[in-house]
């Protein structure tokens, strides 16, 4: 189906240049009946507006008022059709053209489809042709005979033809074989040819269904729906949606043309990764300022001999389903025929590193192109990501490996991304701590910059990164490995289902390839050394309030750059030429339009407010729809996006409980609805909620693990974390007497007083053990059964002549208590309920589980206070249960399947007679 024409209505701002009313509410309505009438944008070429007033000056309005609108079974049909925006001439409204492209895929793309591995065969005819012999270097002989499967790959997916059309056979031929088995029901010869027709109708559409999942890129998927259609229309979804028919070059002229759109996405990316000259470059003046230097005993473990496990590893940590790299074959493969294979793989990866040289075949890229925004009109707003052969892969997840173990004491604490053991969330947390109170005026005048690298890892200079390992005493033949892997790479583009160009470049690091993060970890690191070296020689600099005792200049988050100081020219002037330094040593240099100055005690009034991209997650949960899924298909795709919010939103804001009511009520919508209608929920949503051995889907309550991802932050506190940067601001600033018990709730940021308030919960969790008593506060913890004593006996420190701020081992002698007298009642019942000492140990405080130690899971369960479980849980577990058959059977025991008993009324007319 195709609805085209004037549709009166806008979807968003991008959409209306000019000034006009308020349109935000035509907008949702027009979404949602785009969303509920399972339509999708096709793509188009020529003008963004398609509308205009026919005013000028200040009343001239433009709008996207007319497109064209597809469902599944048109792209299904046409998937390469697409529209065109022509000129308006004497209307005011523009002329929409139809048009329908070669829909023939480029066939010199050679890709490994994963369910090819399952076919039977497979792993014979790898270990046939794997047993040619080659002469030559070992990754050379390792990529012949790559190179000389592709035939027999090519040739066996014509063998087995069209997998789609296979699968139409197989049923075509069941049917037959069940008809024929019915109408001649003795005949064995007939059950036994209705059975193998079953067996191949099964092979055909696992094959159909594994072949579809990879295509449709869907990491989420793990067990809801095996349906093909859902597949379909994904993967019609995406390539429409990747489909580049037209971008705008530097002169703003648009092009059209195939030949000139891939070349002008070409010539982009040679000029890009192309550069300057190469030119050595020293920081051996940085390494003063160096948090730790690698030690020799360290350089000889990093590289130390590769071993066959460590490659093997390296492989099976490889996603299956991730794209390939030029040479077209997927880790699947790998790990599939790694009987044949592997002694091989290890003998190329091996010589590597033995001999720090990189075969540059094995090193060749494949680009491929994400959108950066909804609408992209110049080649800028695509992202690069690289897809690197797995070969490649395996050797730098092996270098990542080692990098890792020395990685956390190389990096300050003020960069958390890609170091383990670190959380990026405590740099958020600290951020909102020294941007609270901006304005108010009544404390010392503070600056704040923003600083967006552009184009961040792929402008890093080569020699830079070179000299940044040598900087940290990298042994010289890490650094070599280092340099092969960024040096030796070659690329090409995917654009429109066909590869373009082949070209080399001189700088940056590639996304997407596993080493990349963490060389440029060290890339930022190294202006982390540059400002405290600057910084130590400028007497004249001052720092951010509340920033001069711990040294904080800077937070990293990835690619994105906080500068802290104190407001004034000098300060300010100095950071700029800290900038400009590392500009031209890195080649990384700040986007003007994207960065960002927050200053206090200003005329401008600064509001700090929190707000979570709820229009993202609205347009995403909106469009669900359209993917027709099953109730257990939605379920599994709203614990995925769950998931990825938690991992982020929930551990870094206590998320107000109206965006936790707005969000909930979409994906309660979109469960028992399929969509953004509301109505008709057959089970509450707390239910829903609840663990599967609680009698509830297992759907995370948003609340409860907001509560028990932001309650990991108090214990970090508690526990003394003070390799966290936020810790140590917190304990310095924030707590009153030393501890976090009596931190004042009505001080601080906003965040940190939602945090207080989350003390209530998780004292139920902790144990408090008494040692030597020197961690505890007497008066101020709850080591105490009953509680903080100064809760329970308020004249307390009056009574017993113990100041407020006391350590508990005021009252332990040689590990016994020996508390004053006191002729008071409190502190008699206090007395006489002290806990046990343990001798010899210090205070510690440890959770209420088997290892002792705060996990998320754990405080979930503790802060949801389930009842006890339920007894037919057992029956929804299983392999062998369907997961949709599995949700109805939820359904039947709750006693809310839509049966004949449950409406209200009779659902018959009373027109008709009832027999």
């Amino acid at each position: 189906m195709d609805s085209h024409g004037d549709f009166n209505a806008v979807l968003d701002d991008s959409e209306v240049s000019g000034y006009a009313a308020d349109t935000s509410a035509s907008m949702a309505e027009f979404l949602e009946c785009i969303t509920e009438s399972e339509l999708t944008h096709l793509p188009f070429t020529g003008a963004n507006f398609t509308w205009h007033n026919c005013s000028d000056g200040e009343r001239s309005l433009w709008k996207r008022l007319d497109r064209m609108l597809v469902n599944e079974a048109w792209l299904v049909k046409w998937p390469q059709s697409k529209y065109i925006c022509t000129h308006p001439r004497t209307s005011d409204h523009s002329p929409l053209i139809l048009q329908d492209q070669d829909s023939r895929q480029n066939s010199s793309i050679f890709r490994i489809e994963n369910y090819m591995a399952k076919m039977v065969g497979f792993q014979r005819i790898v270990e046939e042709h794997w047993r040619h012999q080659f002469t030559g270097t070992d990754m050379y002989i390792l990529t012949r005979k790559l190179k000389s499967l592709k035939p027999i790959f090519r040739s066996l997916k014509k063998t087995h033809g069209d997998l789609y059309h296979n699968v139409e056979q197989a049923a075509h031929f069941l049917k037959k074989a069940q008809l024929l088995s019915q109408e001649f029901k003795h005949e064995s010869i007939l059950l036994q040819l209705e059975k193998c027709c079953r067996m191949i109708f099964c092979e055909a559409t696992t094959m159909e269904v594994n072949m579809l999942k990879q295509r449709a890129k869907l990491s989420w998927l793990k067990g809801g729906d095996n349906c093909s259609k859902f597949f379909f229309r994904k993967i019609s979804a995406r390539r429409a949606h990747q489909r580049v028919y037209q971008i705008q070059n530097d002169d703003g002229h648009i092009l059209t043309d195939n030949t000139a759109v891939t070349g002008e996405f070409v010539n982009y990316f040679k000029k890009l990764f192309g550069g300057s000259c190469r030119q050595p470059k020293n920081l051996e003046h940085l390494q003063p300022f160096a948090k730790y230097i690698i030690s020799e005993e360290e350089a000889t473990q990093i590289t130390a001999p590769v071993q066959r496990h460590e490659i093997k590893e390296a492989l099976f940590d490889i996603n299956e389903d991730s794209a390939p790299g030029p040479d077209g074959f997927s880790s699947c493969f790998f790990k599939a025929t790694w009987a044949a294979v592997g002694e091989d793989v290890c003998h190329a990866v091996m010589e590597f590193f033995n001999h720090g040289r990189l075969l540059k075949q094995l090193n060749a890229t494949l680009i491929t192109l994400i959108p950066k925004v909804q609408l992209p009109t110049k080649v800028g707003d695509f992202r690069p990501i690289s897809c690197c052969n797995v070969i490649y892969k395996i050797i730098t997840k092996v270098m990542v490996k080692r990098m890792q173990i020395i990685l956390e004491k190389l990096i300050d604490n003020c960069q958390n991304a890609f170091v383990p053991g670190r959380s990026i969330s405590d740099n958020v947390l600290i951020a909102q701590e020294l941007l609270s109170g901006y304005n108010q005026k009544k404390l010392p005048p503070r600056c704040t910059i923003k600083v967006d690298l552009q184009k961040a890892y792929d402008m890093v200079d080569w020699d830079y990164l070179l000299a940044v390992l040598l900087l940290f005493k990298f042994p010289n033949r890490f650094i070599v490995w280092v340099e092969q892997c960024i040096t030796t790479t070659s690329f090409s583009i995917s654009l429109n289902g066909a590869i373009h160009g082949f070209f080399t470049s001189t700088r940056g690091l590639r996304q997407g390839d596993p080493v990349s993060p963490y060389l440029f970890v060290l890339v930022m690191e190294s202006l982390h050394l540059l400002i405290k070296s600057t910084i130590q020689n400028d007497n004249n600099f001052q720092f951010h309030w509340r920033c001069k005792e711990l040294g904080i200049v800077n937070h990293c988050f990835a690619d994105d750059l906080l500068l802290f100081c104190k407001a004034d020219i000098h300060s300010a002037t100095v950071l700029h030429g800290i900038l400009q330094e590392f500009q031209g040593l890195a080649g990384l240099y700040a986007n003007a339009q994207k960065s960002q100055i927050l200053l206090s005690k200003s005329s401008i009034q600064v509001q700090l407010r929190f707000r979570v991209s709820l229009d993202f997650h609205k347009a995403r949960i909106a469009g669900w729809n359209q993917l027709k899924l099953t109730y257990a298909g939605r379920t599994q795709l709203i614990k995925s996006v769950l998931s990825s919010f938690h991992q982020y939103w929930c551990s870094v804001f206590i998320l107000p409980k109206g965006v936790i009511k707005t969000i909930e009520a979409k994906l309660r919508n979109f469960l028992w609805k399929g969509g953004t209608e509301s109505g008709g929920y057959k089970i509450a949503w707390e239910q829903v909620c609840k663990p599967t051995s609680h009698g509830g889907l297992g759907i995370r309550n948003i609340q409860t693990m907001n509560n028990a991802l932001m309650g990991k932050h108090l214990w970090q506190i508690l526990t003394k974390k003070h390799d966290s940067l936020w810790v140590s601001w917190i304990s310095r600033y924030r707590l009153r007497h030393g501890t976090l018990w009596a931190a004042n709730d009505k001080e601080g940021s906003w965040i940190w007083k939602k945090l207080l308030k989350l003390r209530r919960q998780l004292i139920k969790g902790i144990q408090f053990r008494v040692g030597d008593g020197t961690e505890f506060k007497l008066w101020l913890d709850p080591w105490h059964p009953d509680g903080a004593l100064i809760h329970r006996c308020p004249h307390g420190p009056l009574v017993t002549g113990l100041p407020l701020d006391s350590p508990l081992s005021t009252v332990i002698v040689e590990g016994n208590w020996n508390w004053p007298s006191a002729y008071h009642i409190d502190i008699n019942e206090i007395i006489n309920n002290l806990p046990a000492i343990h001798n010899g140990a210090n205070d510690t405080i440890i959770w209420n589980s088997n290892s002792g130690k705060y996990f998320v899971k754990d405080a979930y369960e503790l802060f949801s206070e389930l009842s006890n479980s339920v007894e037919w849980a057992s029956l929804l577990h299983g392999p062998f249960h369907t997961p949709r058959h599995k949700f109805i059977l939820w359904l039947a025991i709750l006693e809310h399947l839509s049966t004949l008993d449950k409406p209200w009324c009779n659902p018959k007319s009373r027109l008709c007679t009832v027999q």
